[in-house]
């Protein structure tokens, strides 16, 4: 499970740019979405709820991405590298949300680089998860994780991980519109969506740990040997947030 499509993050960011392209499959789906995201950001809905309505069709969206990805052979830390030093000329003037969307990425690139290698090269990736998933809805997919993995307390920390996943991907993608003024969102309403960012964040960064797929000082825990102890878990969380200024000066 680990190794299919649903672990890799944040192919949106870079499909973004490359969705412009007349020629590109996901062009006109790829701007529904974005349309539904921007009109959440600008709207006075919750966050997180209106960002979990629309994972069915992010999932979907997520799974069509990688296999482009993967058959056009993008090299995808060069796209994160070109996003990251776009952001960085958008710092005088959004300087906290741009930290916090350096943050995240840093968090997923760092998971993502234990999962397909230090040069994210997609090429090793099982392509044939994405077959077998097909057009499997993520509330299904939720479904079928919880009946499938025996020890629950693994399956929540992995759907956790999942939904924190998304949440970032959602949360990152409004940050780049609001740094590009693309569109014009109030400084509330800006909080709001740093408050949504550094929460998924951190929560993606402890769980991606919790599940091994990133090694901590603290040695390894295993998920699936014994219940996980509340304190290692929180502390986790806390090593996420401390971690922020560590991952900015890479």
């Amino acid at each position: 499970m680990l190794h299919g499509a649903p672990s890799i993050d944040n192919v949106f960011l870079p499909l973004k740019e490359i969705a412009r392209q007349g020629n590109n499959p996901l062009r006109l789906p790829m701007r529904s979405f974005l349309s539904k995201v921007g009109a959440l950001l600008t709207s006075r809905k919750n966050l997180p709820e209106g960002a979990a309505a629309l994972r069915d069709e992010q999932f979907s969206m997520r799974l069509k991405a990688i296999a482009w990805l993967i058959k056009e052979d993008v090299d995808i830390a060069a796209r994160f590298k070109k996003l990251e030093n776009a952001w960085k000329e958008k710092e005088a003037e959004h300087a906290v949300l741009v930290a916090n969307m350096r943050f995240a990425l840093h968090a997923q690139v760092e998971t993502m680089q234990a999962i397909s290698g230090p040069k994210l090269d997609l090429s090793k990736l099982d392509g044939s998860a994405l077959q077998q998933l097909g057009d499997l809805q993520f509330s299904q997919f939720e479904a079928a994780l919880l009946f499938g993995v025996p020890n629950q307390q693994a399956a929540q920390v992995l759907l956790g991980w999942l939904h924190a996943s998304m949440d970032v991907e959602v949360a990152v993608l409004m940050g780049d519109a609001v740094v590009n003024d693309e569109v014009k969102v109030t400084t509330h309403r800006t909080d709001t969506l740093n408050r949504y960012l550094v929460n998924a964040a951190q929560t993606y960064a402890a769980n991606a740990r919790l599940l091994g797929l990133v090694r901590t000082a603290e040695g390894p825990a295993s998920i699936a040997a014994e219940p996980l102890p509340a304190s290692w878990i929180k502390g986790q969380k806390q090593l996420a947030d401390q971690g922020l200024g560590d991952r900015l000066r890479l």
